[in-house]
């Protein structure tokens, strides 16, 4: 009798086992949108500099449903303005090119970027309208004040490793102090970059924490990190909300390489780090903050929920504000 049971309740959980149900879901309601993605400065962009400033260009694309499983490609059919704080059209964007060039075969990048063609210079403290409109959809506005620029004391590289001569690694201590406003509710991202004895951007690596350093804190919840420009999940903004008013400090391990050693005329020797360090507007922090939250929750169905921060009225996206201050530390 307990054998017959055993056997029993072996059939019935196979079957239940092979069992299969299929649940329709209504497709969520969507209203088709514009989404974009802009970061305004009063500073040039350097293209020198081109995987931070790349990353701020104006780009124009439109949502898509829950269900739609297309590939999101970005607008070249968007009209985009900013205005000033009269509603005066200061600024207009028209699309770059993109695709393959016919004549040369270079790729120029994909669809859905936009340049300012009116050369305006926004002013820090002035607040700007930025409006996009695509055929068929509603107008996406946005607004902020540009911040002013971030205060930097002092900065420092004490090197650990140098390139020796078989190799062009370099691996050192970088900090910063930067003297924060009390008045105000504060903001920061910093990049890096190398130069040359002259000041040029040369041929070589990005400056990355080193994480393997056994004295590096990055990574500490709630210090103001180094950013990499060419990781979107490396983004690191920064609030003063426990610091307001007081000196703030960066300072981490860091490491880059030149990839031809030993130097010559056309391989030159890295003279300086040049950090940026950006004021940002708080949407700015709270888009780059959620972000970070989407990226580390890695598409785990147990994560909790990770949308991106919008500030776009009738649209989504971010129109964000920076303002730059860099700062020059000779290597050793």
């Amino acid at each position: 009798m307990k054998n017959l049971s055993f056997t029993a309740l072996l059939l019935l959980t196979a079957a239940l086992s092979s069992c299969e149900t299929t649940v329709d879901l209504p497709e969520p309601p969507h209203t088709p949108r514009v989404a974009l993605a802009f970061t305004l400065s009063p500073n040039p962009q350097d293209s020198s500099f081109a995987a931070l400033f790349r990353g701020r260009q104006l780009y124009i694309s439109n949502s898509q449903s829950a269900f739609d499983t297309r590939q999101l490609e970005g607008r070249t059919d968007a009209t985009v303005d900013l205005h000033d704080d009269a509603g005066q059209v200061v600024e207009r964007y028209r699309p770059r090119p993109s695709g393959t060039d016919p004549q040369s075969g270079f790729f120029l990048g994909p669809p859905g970027y936009y340049k300012p063609v009116l050369g305006f210079r926004p002013q820090v403290g002035k607040a700007y309208t930025l409006r996009a409109t695509l055929p068929g959809f509603g107008t996406a506005e946005s607004t902020l004040t540009l911040p002013a620029a971030p205060v930097v004391e002092s900065g420092t590289y004490t090197p650990r490793t140098a390139a020796g001569p078989n190799s062009g690694e370099y691996t050192g201590r970088l900090s910063l102090v930067l003297r924060d406003d009390p008045a105000t509710a504060n903001y920061y991202l910093a990049f890096a970059r190398l130069l040359d004895k002259q000041g040029n951007p040369g041929n070589w690596s990005a400056i990355e924490v080193d994480y393997d350093s056994q004295s590096n804190t990055a990574g500490s919840i709630g210090q103001f990190q180094l950013s990499s420009p060419q990781q979107e999940y490396s983004v690191y903004p920064f609030a003063d909300t426990d610091v307001n008013g007081q000196r703030i400090v960066l300072a981490s391990d860091v490491r880059f390489y030149t990839p031809c050693f030993p130097f010559t005329p056309r391989c030159p020797e890295p003279g300086f780090i040049e950090v940026y360090v950006s004021s940002i507007t708080a949407d700015t922090y709270n888009f780059y903050l959620s972000r970070r939250r989407y990226y580390d929750s890695d598409g785990n169905p147990f994560a909790e929920p990770a949308p991106l921060a919008s500030n776009v009225r009738n649209g989504y996206g971010i129109f964000g504000g920076a303002t730059e201050a860099t700062f020059r530390i000779p290597l050793p």
